[in-house]
C-alpha cells in the first residue's frame, strides 16, 4: 500500500511540473520563458537576423557581431526582451569569434538546456524571460570559472553606465 501511494505521489508531482518547469544540463529546475509571443509579433520587432538566431536558434557569423570588440561600462542584456544577462567586466577575449563572457551575474535570467543538433552534445543557453537564444557554453574559459558563454552579438543589446 505505502509503495503505490508513493508512485501515485510521484506520478502528481510529476504532471504538476509539466510545462511549467525545465531541467537543466546541471539538474536545477528553472522556470520557462515568462514572455509569450506569437512568431508574427516577434518578426515585426526583430530585424530578420535577430529572428533566426534568437527564435530560431541560428548563429552570426563568427567575427562578425557589433559586440565582438565592445569595451564599454555597462551591462549586456537580452536583445528579444532587454533582461540583463552579462556584466561588461565578465566580457573577455577568447579569440573564438563570438562575444565570450567567464560568468553571468544574473545567473538566474539565463537557462541551460542540452543542444544535440549538429551530431554533437552541448549546452544552449537561453533568456529565460523571453526563451530567446543566446548561444552556447562551454567548459573551456579562463579561472576563476572555467567558462565560456559563446554569445551571439545579434542576441545582445547593451545598457551603458
Amino acid at each position: 500500500m505505502k509503495t503505490s501511494a508513493l508512485i501515485c505521489s510521484l506520478v502528481l508531482l510529476a504532471a504538476c511540473r509539466q510545462g511549467a518547469v525545465m531541467e537543466n544540463p546541471a539538474g536545477e529546475n528553472t522556470m520557462t520563458a515568462k514572455i509569450q509571443k506569437s512568431d508574427a509579433e516577434w518578426k515585426a520587432e526583430l530585424s530578420p537576423e535577430a529572428y533566426n538566431v534568437l527564435r530560431e536558434a541560428g548563429t552570426e557569423r563568427p567575427g562578425s557581431g557589433a559586440y565582438l570588440d565592445h569595451k564599454a561600462d555597462g551591462t549586456y542584456v537580452c536583445g528579444g526582451c532587454g533582461e540583463p544577462l552579462f556584466a561588461a567586466g565578465e566580457k573577455y577575449e577568447s579569440g573564438c569569434g563570438w562575444p565570450s563572457f567567464y560568468q553571468t551575474s544574473h545567473s538566474s535570467n539565463i537557462t541551460e538546456r542540452v543542444d544535440d543538433s549538429l551530431g554533437r552534445v552541448r549546452t544552449e543557453v537561453v533568456c529565460s524571460n523571453c526563451g530567446g537564444h543566446l548561444g552556447h557554453v562551454f567548459n573551456d574559459g579562463p579561472a576563476p570559472t572555467g567558462l565560456r558563454y559563446c554569445i551571439n552579438s545579434v542576441s545582445l543589446g547593451f545598457k551603458e553606465e
